[in-house]
């Protein structure tokens, strides 16, 4: 029932819960590349979370779903130039719209029961937080990949800079493995 109702709010509010954020963004002093996008991009940026929202409420919350999402949102948004700490303020103000805009909306807040809008806080929560540390993970692989190239490091540099969490690691060595396995299947390593 909670899903079926996140559903509903989304998909019948979707325009509305972006143009609240772009709003949000506006009059945001810490958001400076977001005011900067044209009011098209800005609008694309909002309403792809909320899009993203509904499409992982339909196929069934998959964490797996939302990681590969935010993942790749944090990959592109440091490719745009955004800073991290404006990424991470700009998915506060979708859940705090979204939250808002359920809070004020008799005509949502009715639709949930006690135990139903507890289980809508978990759901939206989990979605964020995951949000939240998939766009850093997807942003700080991008960026030890990026000075990784420069050559201005050392392996052991970037290791102690950037790599101290335990998932980051293992997406290294995961790669590191990937790679390796590969160059064994088509003959460049032995």
């Amino acid at each position: 029932m909670v899903y079926e109702s996140l559903m509903a709010i989304v998909e019948e509010n979707i325009d509305k819960l972006t143009e609240a954020w772009e709003q949000e963004v506006k009059k945001c002093e810490y958001l400076e590349t977001y005011r900067s996008l044209s009011p098209e991009d800005l609008r694309a940026k909002g309403k792809l979370l909320f899009e993203n929202l509904l499409h992982w409420l339909q196929t069934g919350a998959s964490n797996d779903d939302a990681a590969n999402y935010f993942q790749r949102i944090g990959v592109d948004r440091i490719n745009e130039g955004f800073p991290l700490s404006e990424i991470y303020y700009a998915l506060y103000l979708e859940k705090k719209v979204l939250w808002s805009f359920v809070v004020v909306k008799e005509e949502i807040t009715g639709k949930l029961n006690a135990v139903d809008a507890i289980e809508f806080m978990s759901v939206i929560n989990n979605y964020f937080e995951l949000g939240n540390f998939y766009i850093i993970r997807g942003y700080m692989n991008e960026l030890y990949k990026a000075l990784e190239q420069t050559g201005k490091f050392t392996e052991e540099e970037l290791k102690n800079i950037i790599s101290n969490g335990a998932l980051f690691k293992e997406s290294v060595r995961k790669v590191k493995e990937q790679m390796y396995g590969e160059g064994l299947s088509i003959g460049i390593i032995r």
